[in-house]
């Protein structure tokens, strides 16, 4: 009875759905959500799941919905809850000077930008709505129409999400002749295989799936999947034989673990297993998963080889931040007289490192084994105190790798904190960081760290030396090859400093430009083929499998699984074949994929236009004008943050096109005057978006000085990240070096792409920023106090 509810209520589902344009006629469309496209009610004797057939992915064109907002004067009752722009300009500039009246901004020069911001884009709304944009590209940012089935496949996938296995069941068979009926058939495959591991029936049915898919992206998948469920069932043997036909996932943090414990238990001879053993420690030090259960097994396993390892084991946990629960549970495998003092002591000083070192009356008498465990447990928390307990116990008992250990701990931490004592603490670890290779986490890490010390110090000399430290594939990274330029040239040394700058200045990225401007030369731009691709060579990509999967994952905004199909197509693509393939989606309006697909060609083969597309140029730039701001900043800031998908969300909630995070949008509207927003019919609206964001990035450029270097930076991790960085100068520094040190890794490869991506655009826009290091310019120290916008 309670299959033939399901399917029942699916395939009137599924006729309904012929008739969506008719319904979005009259209603209104929404930006599609899958969690509200789909419900489920549940009873106790027959849960039953229904599927809600909304018409939100339907793309409205921006002049119809401008229209729609021009006729709600005629008609009151009609609400455009689509349109982005859906306020009423004369109430936001009556409410301009009550948009501010709150307690985050009583600062007279922040109350002066944000209103500008308000009304300007209160100018903008006026102007959008009494002169509809008309754009080529108009449809380009809109996803196009579903397929009646694709509704059900949603369903399928939410039924897989939440583990309902019978309902997958009853569903799947509806979907036979979707184009990814594949993907529900292998959702049903791991919810049996989690459910039932040891069954071998379905163990079959997998390895007769991947037969079946062979080649295709869905058999990697499936493979995946299946070791990572069935990873510690499997013989060595039968682990390893299908762990190597993995061609994207050898990398997976679990796999790559049980691969490590697989190869070590199967290693044969003296040589072979002292080599797979020293290859599972490097894993274990360099991986950023200790806490996962994998990782456990994998330094028990590593133990059971080499008892002595077990101190190295905890000192490598301290470095990694690793959960407190773990370490103890190391610590109590230890021997007793391996231990520098009581079990009790040593989680104290887990728990409680300050009030443990608080309580040491004489420094001095610590022994050498419990100051340096002490001091890295204090180093991740406390540099100061670490210092403290270091140069006390630390430096003149223990040996000279377990100072340099300890001290580029506390510098590595000191210096993520910008805190200008880093680059004393880091001089006095020395160079000794080789005599226990695999106690030491993520070296070329710290030296990295200790690089940007010296970067930020001036010391030229020093930043050449630490460089020079770093192993080859670190010396060739685009960071230091521009660094090690700069170190020279401080010395005199230009011809080498030359050398350097070659290697990069053909590049279109923020080391290639300032490469370019040290060498004197025109900034890398389009390089296209002496032969765009023929008419006959795109549309063959029209005919790949995973192409056309793709499209039908991008057409229900599954897009990260739309993307892996995606890069499934691209294996082995040639440099003119990904040239060939983003004109491809570029006919197809996949601007995100035509950006994406165009990097493949690499440096040499370059056409401008599909790696910096201007999809809505005429909306995008009258907004920008609106706020003062220019167009290739918000273009370039777009381009990072969505590649120019309007309805992506990220995995911390920013959603839309410029990325906001609902919070943030919700309040830039309030001050906006905006009544009638609603987070979540409105933010990833086109027109909205915009309105929002730049709106936003207006205050946070005035709320910095105007600096575009703090306010990207600002719009990354937040105002009052930035303005911490900001105050921790005391005079005014070099932007490239300020941007360097930006301590979060997310933020100074945004910051660098954003603004690299500005002078790309104001090339095309025909506002050249005509050098890019004069540009950047430096940062300088804050003259004012100001509370934090959100």
């Amino acid at each position: 009875m309670r299959c033939s509810h399901l399917l029942a209520l699916l395939l009137i589902c599924v006729s309904s759905a012929h008739g969506i344009s008719a319904a979005a006629e009259s209603d209104v469309p929404r930006p599609f959500n899958t969690a509200e496209s789909i419900s489920a009610e549940h009873t106790e004797e027959a849960p039953r799941h229904r599927i809600v057939i909304t018409p939100s992915l339907i793309s409205i064109p921006i002049a119809e919905r401008l229209q729609s907002l021009r006729s709600r004067e005629d008609n009151p009752t009609v609400w455009p809850e689509e349109s982005a722009v859906g306020v009423n300009p004369e109430e936001i500039l009556a409410r301009i000077d009550k948009a501010f009246e709150t307690a985050s901004m009583d600062n007279d020069s922040r109350e002066a930008a944000a209103g500008e911001a308000a009304d300007a884009a209160a100018r903008v709304t006026a102007s959008l709505i009494e002169e509809p944009v008309a754009d080529p590209l108009d449809n380009a940012l809109h996803m196009p129409h579903p397929e009646s089935l694709d509704y059900v496949f949603l369903e399928a996938r939410n039924a897989f999400v939440q583990g309902r296995l019978a309902d997958l069941e009853e569903i799947q068979p509806l979907l036979s002749g979707h184009e990814l009926s594949a993907y529900p058939e292998l959702w049903r495959l791991i919810l049996l295989l989690k459910k039932e591991p040891d069954d071998p029936a379905v163990n079959l049915e997998f390895e007769r799936f991947f037969k079946l898919h062979r080649d295709e992206y869905i058999a990697e998948n499936a493979l995946h999947e299946y070791l990572k469920i069935e990873a510690e069932r499997l013989s060595a043997e039968r682990f390893l034989n299908l762990y190597n036909q993995l061609i994207w996932n050898q990398d997976d943090p679990d796999l790559m673990a049980w691969n490590a414990i697989h190869r070590l238990q199967s290693a044969s001879g003296n040589n072979g297993r002292k080599e797979e053993l020293n290859a599972a420690k490097r894993l274990y030090r360099d991986s950023g998963s200790l806490a996962r259960e994998s990782y456990q097994q994998l330094g028990d396993a590593i133990a059971q080889e080499d008892r002595s390892w077990l101190w190295t084991r905890v000192v490598v946990l301290l470095q990694k931040n690793g959960t407190g629960k773990e370490i103890k549970r190391v610590i109590a495998e230890l021997p007793r007289p391996e231990l520098p003092a009581s079990i009790k002591e040593l989680h104290e000083i887990l728990d409680r490192p300050n009030a443990w070192l608080l309580r040491q009356k004489k420094l001095d008498r610590i022994s050498a084994r419990l100051a340096v465990f002490a001091s890295l447990r204090l180093s991740r928390t406390d540099p100061a105190a670490a210092a403290r307990l270091a140069e006390a116990a630390v430096d003149p008992k223990a040996g000279s790798f377990w100072r340099s250990l300890v001290w580029s701990r506390i510098g590595f931490t000191a210096m993520s904190r910008l805190d200008p004592r880093a680059l004393d603490w880091f001089s006095r670890a020395g160079s000794d960081l080789s005599g226990m290779p695999y106690a030491v986490s993520s070296p070329e890490q710290l030296k990295a760290w200790r690089a940007r010390a010296e970067l930020r110090a001036g010391h030229w000399y020093s930043l050449g030396k630490v460089i020079d430290s770093m192993n080859e594939a670190s010396r060739r990274e685009e960071v230091w090859t521009y660094w090690k330029g700069r170190s020279l040239s401080a010395r005199g040394l230009h011809d080498l400093a030359r050398m350097e700058y070659e290697r990069l200045a053909n590049r279109i990225t923020f080391y290639g430009k300032l490469s370019s401007d040290a060498l004197g030369r025109q900034y890398a731009f389009s390089h296209p083929p002496k032969e765009m691709p023929k008419a006959s060579d795109i549309a063959q990509w029209g005919k790949n499998p995973s192409i056309r999967r793709a499209e039908v994952l991008y057409r229900m905004q599954l897009f990260r699984e739309g993307h892996r199909e995606w890069n499934w197509a691209m294996r082995g693509i040639s440099p003119y074949g990904s040239i060939a393939l983003a004109a491809y989606a570029r006919q197809e309006r996949l601007v995100h994929r035509m950006i994406n697909t165009s990097m493949k060609s690499g440096t040499d083969l370059v056409v401008i236009e599909q790696r910096f597309p201007r999809p809505h140029a005429e909306l995008i730039e009258r907004v920008s004008s609106a706020q003062e701001l220019p167009a290739a900043w918000v273009y370039g800031l777009i381009r990072q943050e969505s590649r120019f998908i309007p309805a992506v969300s990220s995995s911390v909630g920013a959603r839309g096109l410029m990325q906001l995070m609902p919070g943030t949008a919700s309040w830039t509207a309030r001050q906006l005057g905006i009544e009638h927003y609603d987070e979540g019919r409105n933010l990833t609206e086109l027109e909205m978006n915009l309105v929002l964001g730049s709106a936003y990035l207006h205050m946070l450029y005035a709320d910095s000085g105007e600096s575009f270097i703090l306010a990207t930076a600002a719009y990354n991790a937040g105002p009052r990240r930035a303005r911490i960085w900001r105050n921790t100068l005391s005079d005014a520094m070099e932007a490239a070096v300020f941007i360097e040190t930006i301590p979060y890794f997310e933020t100074r490869e945004y910051v660098k792409n954003v603004l690299a991506n500005m002078q790309t655009y104001s090339m095309l826009t025909g506002k050249p920023i005509e050098n890019f290091t004069n540009f950047l310019g430096k940062v300088t120290p804050s003259l004012r106090e100001a509370k934090d916008l959100p």
